[in-house]
């Protein structure tokens, strides 16, 4: 890492402490998620949502991603740091980015400058949520516009999840008059790919900031937790869950930075496999680590474990997202792609 994303590293934490809860106090709290508004006005004044105009902007802004992601951060951020840069000509600041999954959802339709349809999920505090990136078709042609989510024909409905941390949304729309036209066939096409990379990458960031707060959660408690009169840490058992945490969270940043630093679609699908599997088994050993005490609803692990498997599921789950990776490299080596269940 660079000296000045090392700075940079130091100042999203500085922020998060002066802006968020520490993970001490979060689970605690009494309200979940916590009011993130001091958080987005501060990261908006820093220009965190703007670095992709800097050289070498997503490096900088996947520190961001995976400091907010090991804090439990606000999920809006999430979204903006990882899609709004990619958004063509600046339209304004679009508050929530998040699409449909086009491996569940049909496309919404477009017809006379009217949408129909549903976003199958909108990451964002409602409050905050101006306009929906929407990939529609067009008579068959793939279109990006945007649409207005409280207008005319829009609707937002809150979505219940088992992640207390973040509050996702569900657009809703029936006859929706757009506000904007991103982009038409070809271009609609690459923006789709683009942001569905992008998501893949920053939920693989998210997963591994929670992996890594997970692991020194347990190191921490490995080593102040007592039984038979010495800590838990100088027990064989522990110390091995301890390596093999430790040993996830390194595999996982190797493939995260490659597909930062790489911006092709198979990196971003392998980082997005690795991180978000390690944040679920990372998770899952601190739990055991921490035992009584992880489990209780004051203790934050359980939230770390909830965050994780829910960033496993989104995006696609790891063994399409290997499967794809799979295909492409046959594909490239110019060798016939096995059928599905067929052995070689």
């Amino acid at each position: 890492m660079t000296a000045e994303r090392a700075s940079f590293r130091q100042v999203v934490q500085r922020v998060l402490a002066d802006s968020w809860p520490p993970l001490a106090e979060y689970a605690s709290s009494g309200a979940l998620p916590p009011n993130a508004e001091r958080l987005r006005k501060v990261s908006r004044d820093l220009g965190w949502w703007d670095l992709e105009d800097e050289d070498d902007g997503f490096a900088f802004a996947s520190i961001a991603i995976q400091e907010l992601g090991g804090a439990l951060g606000p999920g809006e951020l999430l979204a903006g740091l990882c899609v709004n840069p990619v958004l063509p000509a600046d339209p304004g600041g679009v508050a929530c980015s998040w699409g449909s999954d086009p491996r569940r959802d049909a496309a919404p339709k477009l017809a006379d400058g009217r949408v129909s349809g549903e976003v199958s999920w909108c990451l964002a505090a409602a409050d905050d949520v101006e306009r929906v990136l929407v990939f529609a078709e067009d008579d068959g042609e793939p279109v990006a516009v945007l649409v207005r989510s409280q207008g005319e024909g829009a609707r937002l409905e809150e979505m219940s999840g088992s992640d207390p941390t973040r509050r996702f949304w569900r657009l809703v729309m029936d006859d929706a008059p757009l506000d904007e036209i991103l982009a038409r066939g070809d271009q609609a096409t690459d923006l789709r790919l683009a942001v569905e990379r992008r998501i893949s990458v920053g939920l693989a960031l998210d997963s591994l900031g929670i992996a890594k707060s997970a692991l020194a959660l347990s190191v921490a408690y490995a080593k102040i937790r007592e039984q038979f009169g010495a800590p838990i840490g100088s027990f064989q058992a522990i110390k091995h869950r301890c390596v093999d945490m430790f040993v996830l969270v390194e595999s996982a940043d190797v493939l995260v930075e490659a597909a930062v630093a790489s911006g092709d679609t198979q990196s971003g699908a392998m980082a997005k496999a690795a991180g978000c599997d390690a944040a679920a088994e990372v998770t899952r050993l601190a739990l055991q680590i921490h035992g009584g005490i992880g489990y209780t609803w004051e203790h934050p692990c359980h939230l770390l474990v909830r965050r994780a498997k829910l960033n496993q599921a989104l995006g696609g789950s790891a063994r399409s997202l290997r499967r794809a990776v799979a295909d492409g490299l046959l594909a490239a080596l110019g060798t016939d792609i096995p059928a599905r269940g067929e052995r070689r």
